[in-house]
């Protein structure tokens, strides 16, 4: 793998941390969700954000004028 492709997925990882780390709170198993489907919807949600940087085509994101990763469409949190 070249140093851009593992650049790419390295910086995927990292926001799909941040973003799992933002949704901790939705998986305690005191956080008062309304009903068992919506908390079953953020497990889903963040096995979905486990499992991104292996489902993705990498040689579909790039890189843009800012140097920012683009081209990449997340899961959807619930709502």
């Amino acid at each position: 793998m070249d140093e851009i492709t593992l650049l790419k997925y390295e910086l995927i990882r990292c926001e799909r941390n941040r973003l799992l780390k933002r949704t901790d709170i939705y998986v305690l198993s005191d956080y008062p969700h309304s009903s068992d489907e919506v908390r079953q919807s953020w497990l889903t949600y963040r096995q979905q954000l486990r499992d991104f940087p292996s489902t993705i085509d990498i040689s579909t994101v790039i890189f843009d004028e800012n140097n920012i990763l683009s081209e990449i469409t997340w899961p959807t949190p619930p709502s």
